[in-house]
């Protein structure tokens, strides 16, 4: 769902400046109460109603951090995400979740290595 436009804000903040009620703006512009009173409380709150960007990209907080991480994989290549992920909170103070690290890894052209050792024995 697409955000109301910033012109449709401002006109309800307008509106509701002038000193109509929460509920004769919303009847008015036929948006929601709640919506309403949403824009009204950001409008005073910092000035503005805009709306906020949906998507897009977002930086990796590892991003600087990435020689560090090549270094440890480097050192200790059977590091799981776990470990990783633990370190990355003890040793950086960044807190990331296992996907994120999964696709900064990922980013970086680092892979998992399937042990060959590991896999089942199938039947022949």
């Amino acid at each position: 769902m697409r955000p109301l436009s910033g012109d449709l804000r401002q006109r309800i903040i307008a509106a509701r400046a002038s000193g109509e009620g929460t509920g004769e703006v919303s009847q008015r512009f036929r948006v929601s109460r709640k919506s309403v009173e949403r824009f009204w409380k950001q409008y005073q709150a910092s000035g503005h109603c805009q709306p906020k960007q949906i998507g897009g990209y977002r930086r990796s907080r590892l991003r600087p951090h990435e020689p560090k991480l090549r270094r440890w994989i480097a050192q200790q290549a059977d590091l799981t995400l776990a470990e990783l992920q633990q370190r990355c909170e003890d040793k950086l103070g960044v807190k990331i979740g296992i996907t994120a690290l999964w696709h900064r890894l990922d980013r970086m052209g680092l892979s998992y290595k399937k042990n060959d050792a590991r896999r089942r024995a199938t039947a022949t």
